[in-house]
């Protein structure tokens, strides 16, 4: 095989990752064959690793599986019920106007709007949950000013102070997206779990890096003792974001103790996630 059909698998096997799903990736890592010469690692940390990875992907598989059957059911019981009513709606506003009742016609026709209105508020809530619109169309920093500010509307007697210190063209359209889930991931944490009235968030540029830390002042926990749990047990959102942060090519680290609260950093090379997968 000559020198340029190898650059040309290798870049036919890079997009083919890049367009994969988060756990189809994870699956794929999880069962490579690098030696443990060549990855600098020990045998013992790459057994861990690939270990961990495996959880990920079985826990990430079943979760995406739930995922659908809950779109599923949002789209017939809601979307389905909706268009089931438009059409009997309409059915009587045709016999109404066939009949000369003009006046009730209009009547129907009008409460017709309202539902139609609300039918509309439950699509955008659905198409909200899975990616929100305003992501693409104005970015993510006024995505995560609206998130938040949803998020203090939802949850009372959480504050939560942010900190953006950089332009939105200073973020990379492919962290947009992680980003975004990794504040989804913890916020939703924090809620669960850590019983904290404050979230701190800061998002800074500095020189080619760009640094992200979520912090609470909630229960805490041990990470040595979550780490050592298996399955579910063991934490998949924290190994989620740790997973997310590891594939979009930045450094993650996490700092908890009991009583004192929770801080993920993660730190990007912007330089460097051109060569990322």
């Amino acid at each position: 095989m000559d020198i340029e059909t190898m650059k040309q698998l290798t870049q036919v096997e890079q997009s083919t990752q890049q367009e994969l799903p988060l756990a189809a990736r994870i699956v794929l890592r999880a069962n490579s064959c690098q030696p443990f010469a060549d990855c600098g690692f020990s045998k013992e940390e790459c057994c861990e690793s690939q270990s961990e990875q495996r959880i990920i992907a079985g826990l990430l598989l079943s979760i995406q599986e739930s995922e659908r059957k809950r779109i599923a059911c949002d789209l017939h019981d809601g979307l389905g019920q909706s268009l089931t009513m438009f059409k009997l709606a309409l059915a009587e506003s045709e016999q109404l106007l066939a009949s000369g009742a003009i006046e009730q016609a209009a009547s129907s026709l009008k409460r017709l709007r309202q539902k139609t209105q609300a039918a509309l508020d439950e699509v955008r809530q659905v198409a909200m949950d899975l990616r929100p619109p305003m992501l693409d169309d104005l970015g993510i920093l006024p995505t995560l000013s609206w998130f938040f500010r949803e998020f203090e509307s939802d949850c009372h007697g959480v504050r939560v102070e942010k900190e953006f210190n950089l332009q939105e063209h200073s973020i990379p359209g492919k962290l947009k997206i992680t980003i975004f889930r990794i504040i989804q991931e913890a916020t939703s944490n924090i809620v669960k779990y850590a019983n904290a009235d404050r979230i701190r968030v800061h998002l800074k540029k500095v020189g080619d890096a760009l640094h992200f830390t979520i912090e609470d002042n909630g229960d805490g926990f041990d990470p040595a003792e979550v780490a050592i749990r298996n399955g579910s047990d063991r934490g998949l959102g924290l190994l989620s974001m740790k997973e997310r942060a590891n594939l979009s090519g930045g450094e993650y680290s996490l700092d908890s103790c009991c009583g004192q609260g929770t801080r993920i950093s993660i730190c990007w090379h912007i330089d460097n996630l051109q060569n990322v997968i």
